[in-house]
């Protein structure tokens, strides 16, 4: 990571010799976040803790979309030619979604006299949501080129995101279809979150001072590369984000 700071410095101050400008902007908007990969599933159940507590999703890396947002700081030299060098430096707040269609109660995982369908692995019907929650460090730095017009230019940023987890917690909930109805949560906390490295491909239409940005990244990094045994697991972080920017200079 050092390097990569160092590295880019660099280029700031080689490349700012023939530099037209700096630009300093402010960005915000909401996202889309889901999992790819083979350990990633649409649907999954509870497990219930002893107490109710340390209760989980089975599976939480959710191939489906969860609503996320995120903010930062872009700082982004343009050349008199067109070439950017740039980097972005913010909070963004993921969360992927699984849904839930089954729960497993705690004393029933243990008890011999489990009614048949437990013998039979069956999970209490159930209906739910599940959110895996991941709460990042974002640094993006891109290279790119802009093209101008009269009042608008449109700016191509094909680039790297590196996120740098400050906590993730599996949250969710879900009620039995049986009677009586019981509904069960999650909100459990994950650990060892292994930094996430994305190619990221983004764009921005330039109007005055504000922008419409655009991004898209696909993880390179494994959630599930610590699991034994199968190498097949895998679960990789997707992200789109639409957002609005203001320049500040």
């Amino acid at each position: 990571m050092k390097t990569l700071l160092l590295a880019l410095t660099a280029l700031f101050i080689l490349t700012g010799v023939n530099a037209q400008k700096i630009e300093l902007s402010v960005l915000a908007g909401p996202g889309l976040f889901h999992y790819s990969g083979k350990s990633t599933g649409a649907t999954s159940i509870i497990l219930q803790g002893p107490n109710n507590q340390n209760s989980y999703t089975n599976n939480p890396y959710g191939n489906k979309n969860g609503f996320s947002y995120g903010g930062g700081l872009q700082a982004q030299l343009v050349s008199k030619g067109g070439f950017i060098l740039g980097l972005q430096a913010g909070y963004d707040v993921l969360r992927s979604k699984v849904d839930i269609n089954g729960v497993y109660p705690y004393q029933l995982q243990f008890e011999l006299q489990a009614p048949s369908y437990y013998a039979q692995n069956q999970p209490l019907p159930a209906k739910g949501t599940s959110y895996l929650k991941n709460q990042l460090i974002n640094i993006s730095p891109y290279i790119g080129y802009r093209v101008s017009g009269k009042k608008i230019s449109i700016d191509l940023m094909p680039g790297l995101d590196i996120g740098f987890s400050t906590s993730a917690y599996d949250k969710g909930s879900a009620t039995t279809t049986t009677d009586p109805a019981t509904t069960y949560k999650t909100n459990r906390e994950i650990t060892n979150v292994p930094t996430d490295v994305r190619l990221k491909f983004g764009a921005a239409l330039n109007y005055s001072r504000y922008a419409l940005v655009a991004s898209y990244a696909h993880g390179l990094t494994n959630y599930e590369s610590r699991m034994i045994g199968d190498a097949s697991y895998e679960a990789h972080s997707e992200l789109f984000k639409l957002g609005i920017g203001y320049r500040i200079n």
